[in-house]
C-alpha cells in the first residue's frame, strides 16, 4: 500500500511493569521467549504491504534501536521500503521533547511530508495481536472517513482502556478515555488511520493546546464535527501493560490461545545472539508444556514455563509457571515458581523464589502486584540458599543482604 505511511508509537516506559521496563521501553520487552512486543506491529505492517515506517522512540531507546537495526528482518530494506527511528530532539525550547502521542507525530511532520502519503496509519507498539491492516484501511477509504479508530471487544473492564460506542454503520458516536463507567465493551487498540491532510491540520491545532494525546485530547473532540468511524477487530489481542497482564499474555501461548505458527511473526534473530551463535537447546531433564529456546541447557525440571535463549536450569532445579529471560542461570536444587526473571541473572543453589505468600500483596505496589508473581530485574544475583516470597520486586540495582526476603517486599 504505497499511499499509506505508518507511524509506530514505541517510546513509552510504562511504570506498571515495574523493573521490567527499568532499562528498556515496553515495546522492546521480550515476550513468548524469543520475540519483543514491537515485533507484532512490525510483522503486521510487513504482511499488510505497508512499505515505509517511522518508529517514534523516546525512553532508553538503545534496546529498540539495536533490535530494529536496518529493518531487514521485516523486509523494510530496499529502494521503495524503509524504516526509520524517529527519536525526540532538543530544539529552541526545552518543551521540544515529546509531550504525548500526538505531539510525537506532530514533531515529525517533515518525515510525513517527505513521503506525501494519502493516509497515515498510527499504531502502538505495545500490543500483541495479528492483523492484516488492509481491510481496516479499505473500510476507512470506502466510507470516506476523516479518521477511523480500531476497537476490539473485551470482557473485563479496565480503567486503563479507552472505550468507544459504534453504531451499525460504523460511525463512532462516543469515545471516553479511561472512564470509571465504560459506555460499551469495545476498547481502543490505539490503532488509527487518518486522511493525511486532515491529520496535519488537527496536529497543528493541537500543538497550541496543553495536552497532546490522541485518545484523551483529539479523538473525543473530533466526533461531533468530523466523520470518525470505528472498525471492529475480533481476533486475539493483548495489552500487556501490567505485570499481571504481561504474565497472562505469555501463559496464553502455552495454553494454546494463540498460534504463532499461523501468525508468522518476524523478529531479529541475530540481535539476541549477544555472545555467539546459539547452539541447539540441550535437555537432560524433564520439560512439560513449556517453550525452551536455543542455547538453553536443561538438567532439571521445567513445567508450564517460557525460557528465552541461553537459560541454564541446573541439576535438581525446578522452574514452574515462570518466564525466564535470556542468559539466566538457575542453580542446582533451587525452586522457582511463578517468577518473571529478567536477562543475565543468576539464582544460586538451593534457593526458593516465589511460590509462597501469594496472599500478601506488594506493600509498595499493591494495586499491581497481588496475584503471587515475583519479579526479578536485570542482572539480579541471588546468593545460595536465599528465600524470596511472592509479590516481591527486585530492581537491577538491589543488593541482597539477607537470606530471606518476605512476600510483598520491594528491593532497590
Amino acid at each position: 500500500m504505497s499511499n499509506v505511511l505508518a507511524m509506530v508509537l514505541a517510546g513509552g516506559r510504562v511504570d506498571e511493569l515495574l523493573c521490567l521496563t527499568e532499562m528498556r521501553p515496553k515495546s522492546a520487552l521480550p515476550v513468548f521467549a524469543t520475540y519483543r512486543i514491537i515485533d507484532f506491529v512490525l510483522s503486521n505492517l510487513m504482511h499488510s504491504g505497508i512499505s515505509n515506517v517511522g518508529v517514534l522512540s523516546q525512553y532508553r531507546p538503545y534496546a529498540l534501536v539495536r533490535h530494529i537495526g536496518t529493518g531487514e528482518h521485516w523486509d523494510f530494506l530496499g529502494r521503495s521500503r524503509d524504516i526509520r527511528m524517529l527519536p525526540p530532539y532538543r530544539g529552541f525550547k526545552a518543551s521540544d521533547w515529546y509531550q504525548g502521542t500526538a505531539d510525537a507525530v506532530y514533531q515529525n511532520i517533515s518525515f510525513i511530508e517527505n513521503f506525501n502519503p494519502d493516509h497515515i496509519l498510527i499504531a502502538s507498539a505495545d500490543h500483541v495481536y495479528r492483523m492484516d491492516y488492509r481491510p481496516f484501511i479499505q473500510f476507512h477509504i470506502e466510507n470516506s472517513a476523516d479518521a477511523t479508530v480500531c476497537f476490539t471487544r473485551t470482557k473485563k473492564h479496565s480503567l486503563r482502556f479507552g472505550y468507544g460506542v459504534i453504531d451499525r454503520s460504523g460511525q463512532l458516536l462516543d469515545y471516553k478515555e479511561k472512564p470509571k463507567t465504560p459506555p460499551s465493551d469495545w476498547v481502543s487498540m490505539t490503532l488509527y488511520v487518518f486522511r493525511t491532510d486532515f491529520i496535519l491540520d488537527i496536529l497543528k491545532a493541537n500543538a497550541e493546546e496543553t495536552s497532546h494525546e490522541f485518545g484523551r485530547d483529539i479523538i473525543p473532540k473530533l466526533i461531533a464535527k468530523s466523520r470518525i468511524l470505528g472498525y471492529k477487530y475480533r481476533g486475539y489481542w493483548a495489552y500487556a501493560r501490567t505485570v499481571d497482564s504481561y504474565y497472562t499474555t505469555n501463559i496464553d501461548m502455552i495454553k494454546g490461545k494463540l498460534d504463532l505458527h499461523d501468525w508468522q511473526i518476524r523478529t531479529n534473530l541475530l540481535e539476541r545472539c549477544t555472545r555467539a551463535d546459539r547452539t541447539p537447546a540441550y535437555v537432560d531433564g524433564r520439560v512439560t508444556n513449556s517453550v525452551v529456546s536455543e542455547g538453553c541447557i536443561i538438567k532439571g525440571k521445567v513445567q508450564n514455563s517460557l525460557l528465552s535463549p541461553g537459560v541454564v536450569v541446573s541439576p535438581g532445579a525446578e522452574v514452574l509457571d515462570s518466564i525466564i529471560f535470556h542468559d539466566t542461570t538457575i542453580g542446582s536444587n533451587s525452586k522457582v515458581k511463578k517468577v518473571i526473571c529478567d536477562k543475565d541473572s543468576t539464582i544460586g543453589s538451593e534457593c526458593i523464589i516465589g511460590g509462597f505468600g501469594g496472599d500478601i500483596p506488594s506493600k509498595e505496589f499493591g494495586d499491581l502486584l497481588h496475584s503471587g508473581i515475583t519479579v526479578l530485574g536485570r542482572n539480579t544475583n541471588i546468593p545460595d540458599k536465599t528465600t524470596i516470597g511472592a509479590n516481591t520486586t527486585l530492581y537491577s540495582s538491589a543488593r541482597i543482604t539477607s537470606t530471606r526476603i518476605n512476600p510483598g517486599s520491594t528491593l532497590r
